[in-house]
């Protein structure tokens, strides 16, 4: 192990291929808040659902930056919904970000990630601050006009990376579904294979980020594989009414473990236009 993260990369050239990837990765991404600069300034709750397009836009760039092929299975979410997902790292966020327009709810410290924070707040990422109860209840309200407003909002209850296990889902964002009375959709991320190798304990350690490795050092060692394939799958919505979050957030964790027992086999990369 180095200043890499887990496994160094392991020729020069992969070296150079992850800093290549990662520079062109943070010039184009500006590159696409530029072009959404008229949404971004428009006035809330009308901002989340204009920005929507813009953060798929930028999801599937950093698919292309990162090497990473991802098949969709299952039928996609409808606008106006919240999408819940179990969660390994980062990697999470252009992986299922690209499938259509949708905005995050994210956990307030990413605001301090580099490239990631500054892009996110400059969006249309609500940040949830778990640690304090008024500025959580904030973001949770923030998260109900976002989907009284038709954006689709995809978040991840776990609240941190879990890596190959799941977590027990939090219940404050389900509030919002409660309040919206919008259809809550299960999905899970899964990754099978980095550069043609079946993902295993190891493998998954370079994909997902949950050991508390510094971020730029993960993001460099993730760059410099040449494939990561992945798959995001969609289960059925549970539709409204919705008595309670608890109620809600338990029938929600219940599909996606269902979901994350049924085998990917992917054939094909999801090349759909947004």
């Amino acid at each position: 192990m180095n200043e890499w993260g887990v496994l160094p990369p392991r020729t020069g050239r992969a070296r150079w291929r992850a800093i290549g990837r990662l520079g062109w990765f943070a010039i184009a991404s500006w590159g696409v808040v530029a072009s959404a600069l008229l949404a971004v300034c428009t006035r809330f709750p009308r901002r989340w659902v204009r920005t929507a397009p813009y953060i798929a836009r930028w999801a599937r760039l950093g698919r292309r930056c990162l090497g990473l092929e991802v098949v969709v299975l299952g039928q996609l979410p409808p606008a106006g919904s919240l999408v819940v997902a179990n969660h390994q790292g980062w990697l999470d966020i252009p992986t299922i970000g690209g499938v259509g327009p949708c905005i995050f709810a994210a956990r307030h410290d990413m605001r301090s990630w580099p490239l990631f924070g500054a892009l996110a707040s400059s969006g249309a990422t609500i940040f949830i601050n778990r640690h304090s109860k008024r500025a959580g209840a904030r973001g949770i309200q923030q998260v109900g006009q976002a989907l009284e407003a038709g954006a689709t909002v995809i978040g991840f209850p776990e609240g941190t990376s879990s890596g190959g296990g799941m977590l027990p889902f939090r219940t404050g964002l389900f509030e919002a579904a409660v309040v919206a009375q919008v259809p809550v959709v299960p999905a899970t991320i899964r990754y099978l294979t980095l550069d043609g190798a079946e993902i295993d304990a190891d493998r998954l350690r370079i994909v997902g980020w949950f050991d508390g490795e510094p971020f730029l050092a993960h993001a460099l060692q993730l760059a410099s594989h040449r494939v990561v394939q992945a798959t995001v799958r969609f289960g059925s919505p549970i539709p409204p009414p919705h008595a309670d979050r608890r109620g809600l957030a338990a029938m929600a964790e219940k599909a996606v473990r269902e979901l994350l027992e049924e085998p990917d086999r992917p054939d094909r990369r999801d090349d759909r236009p947004i």
